[in-house]
């Protein structure tokens, strides 16, 4: 699997997995995500500010999610719980979702990890609906820890992760020329 940056020409690709992820979350009765969110112009401006990434296998876009660095300010609204470390500085992860032409190949768990691999800060967030069982098993096999509940979209299970040492990866410029034959 590959992850880097997705480019705006993937926005089309992008809103199919989206709407994809919607769909599989309709079929087990979830609520999440069943208004018109995200929309394209969230994932634009997503990839426009850098925070828009993309798992590709065999070249093939086969996930999505925005890595935002900074803080959410409903995560300080944290309540039934509270964060294991209160950092300043914290990446969090929003709108992850894997086609369901890879499902049951680890994508959003290899695609995590990744993420995380290539991150700096040591500390990081995630929040989920209560219905959505897959990805509380996802972040759980991780070693992300339930903190509580967050005020999104109504109320949303928060995660956190601290990264330890190990899961560090070296640092890889990738050329955008090698895409785009420039």
């Amino acid at each position: 699997m590959e992850i880097r940056q997705a480019f705006p020409n993937e926005v089309d690709t992008i809103v199919a997995i989206i709407e994809d992820a919607r769909q599989q979350i309709a079929a087990y009765g979830g609520s999440q995500w069943q208004i018109v969110y995200p929309t394209r112009e969230t994932i634009f401006e997503d990839i426009l500010t850098g925070v828009g990434y993309v798992a590709l296998v065999e070249g093939i876009v086969a996930g999505y999610a925005a890595v935002i660095d900074g803080q959410d300010p409903a995560y300080a609204q944290i309540y039934d719980g509270k964060w294991q470390h209160n950092n300043h500085r914290y990446i969090t992860f929003h709108r992850v979702a894997v086609s369901s032409a890879f499902k049951g190949q680890g994508i959003a768990q290899t695609f995590l990890q990744g993420l995380i691999e290539g991150q700096a800060g040591p500390d990081f967030r995630i929040d989920t609906h209560e219905q959505n069982k897959a990805m509380q098993h996802i972040v759980e096999k991780l070693g992300f820890v339930y903190c509580g509940k967050v005020p999104i979209d109504g109320e949303r299970l928060a995660y956190q992760k601290i990264k330890t040492k190990a899961e560090s990866a070296l640092y890889q410029e990738v050329n955008e020329a090698d895409y785009h034959a420039i």
